[in-house]
């Protein structure tokens, strides 16, 4: 099995619960000890996971926000499945608006690209992947973030606030019963709330590893706002998911 494919399984692992056991480790992806302890090493170095005796502990770094390539190989398949799903809301003749991130990045994959929908984002990876469809898109102008490719700034802000969407789908970096939705940067943070303001319907694309994390910057979504999530989420946060339910409209799938 590669290192990119055992990564995978190892960060899923640890997204279920705050602590894995090398032996458990060696037991469900079937590798030796040595090639599970080196991959350890490897995932600490990168910032993914904190090693401790006999295994490995999910990391809490506030504020702190990983590279699109790390944050591409958590829970891929649930991003995916909550991308396919939200693929089906868009209508024809349509013009919505897409977050940067790697499960909103999921869903240009899956996109329609016969229905002429118009696409906005201020994701760089976003709009080259719809050109390369054939889809519609308009980039919004500004600065880039270097980690997650993501513009943000005074003209995407300006730019956003002279549209009109059907559709706004939002990524989010945490999401807990005290501090709400957060996310690592003021300027996203309003370029989100922005999107969201302009949107007659918004879902923000979410999944386990997501519940219980709190960053610097809060985002305030409007009421109709649908926070979609995994069935997992209330399996391993059941008293969160309760509490969170009193606030915002969950939806699992």
């Amino acid at each position: 099995m590669l290192f990119q494919h055992r990564k995978e399984k190892i960060l899923n692992l640890l997204s279920e619960s705050n602590t894995v056991r090398i032996h458990d480790l060696v037991t469900r992806i079937g590798a030796s000890e040595s090639t599970i302890r080196r991959d350890l090493m490897t995932l600490e170095e990168e910032g993914l996971l904190t090693r401790v005796h006999g295994g490995a502990t999910k990391v809490k770094n506030i504020g702190i926000e990983q590279k699109m390539s790390q944050k591409e190989s958590i829970n891929h398949e649930i991003k995916a499945k909550i991308a396919k799903y939200c693929s089906t809301l868009v209508k024809p003749n349509s013009q919505i608006y897409i977050d940067a991130g790697t499960a909103t990045l999921e869903l240009v994959r899956v996109l329609p690209n016969d229905k002429r929908i118009q696409v906005v984002t201020n994701g760089v990876d976003q709009a080259l992947l719809a050109l390369q469809r054939g889809i519609n898109v308009t980039l919004l102008g500004g600065p880039v973030k270097q980690n997650t490719h993501a513009i943000a700034g005074i003209t995407a802000y300006q730019q956003l606030e002279r549209m009109n969407f059907s559709f706004a789908f939002i990524g989010m970096n945490g999401l807990s019963y005290e501090n709400g939705l957060t996310t690592t940067n003021l300027d996203e943070a309003m370029i989100k709330e922005c999107a969201m303001q302009q949107s007659h319907k918004i879902r923000i694309l979410m999944d386990n590893s997501k519940i219980d994390q709190i960053y610097e910057f809060k985002v305030n979504a409007p009421t109709q706002a649908i926070i979609l999530l995994n069935k997992q989420a209330k399996v391993n946060s059941p008293d969160t998911i309760h509490k969170l339910a009193n606030h915002f409209d969950l939806h699992f799938l």
